[in-house]
């Protein structure tokens, strides 16, 4: 599993590196760490990375755009933002940041945030078999984002194209089974890692997918979307 680490603090990568050593060690999960201490260097290479771990402050480029440079290169990248400072937690939600640990890293909420993302990274290579136009394609749970009922259609829409189900919205609740599948209206299936913007009523996808929130159901997905981003 490769891992980004970006800090521009060189005690600031240590305490993050002694952390992923003993989670490697103590789970038995191989890490390829690549380390940087200045964020522009990254924006010259071309490799992709599972999981990103960044400072938000840092001289040249923050934290939260170099997020939003290795998610264009990458959708489906795990950002986790490593910062003494709770105002830039509003930012980091429009990104979806899916972690966001305050300084110095609380051990056990870390490790559970790494568990996590590591789960959906295996959650994500979930297949299914879809008849659009006769024609029976398979595509990938982490591709997808997100479900609507539509004309008493199910439709999915990934990022390649939009298929239409003939499963009822139940079938899909019940195999997307991952922390980042979420209905926040009964009409809607969403994939969390797609969200790249919030606001009370509703919430954009993907920069181009704008979709309801219920009003019955805005402080319960709120509250999922905050246990998400932190790991709680």
């Amino acid at each position: 599993m490769r891992i980004l680490i970006c800090d521009d603090d060189k005690n600031g990568i240590s305490d993050i590196q002694r952390h992923l050593n003993f989670f490697s060690k103590d789970c038995n999960i191989e890490f390829q760490q690549y380390v940087y201490t200045n964020p522009q260097e990254i924006k010259t290479n071309n490799s992709t990375y599972d999981i990103a771990i960044l400072d938000v402050e840092m001289e040249g480029m923050n934290g939260i755009s170099l997020g939003e440079m290795l998610r264009k290169a990458n959708p489906h990248i795990i950002l986790i933002y490593i910062t003494a400072h709770k105002k830039y937690l509003d930012d980091a939600l429009n990104l979806n940041a899916v972690r966001f640990f305050e300084k110095p890293i609380d051990s056990q909420r870390f490790y559970r945030g790494l568990r996590d993302s590591i789960e959906r990274i295996d959650n994500s290579t979930i297949t299914f078999y879809l008849k659009d136009e006769q024609i029976i394609e398979r595509i990938q749970a982490k591709d997808i984002i997100f479900i609507e009922i539509s004309n008493r259609k199910t439709q999915v829409t990934t990022l390649k194209k939009v298929y239409y189900s003939g499963e009822p919205m139940n079938f899909w609740k019940e195999h997307l089974g991952a922390s980042a599948f979420v209905s926040p209206h009964k009409s809607f299936i969403i994939n969390m890692n797609f969200v790249t913007s919030y606001s009370r009523d509703h919430i954009i996808l993907n920069e181009s997918h704008r979709i309801p929130i219920a009003r019955s159901k805005q402080t319960a997905f709120y509250r999922q979307f905050m246990h998400f981003m932190e790991g709680k």
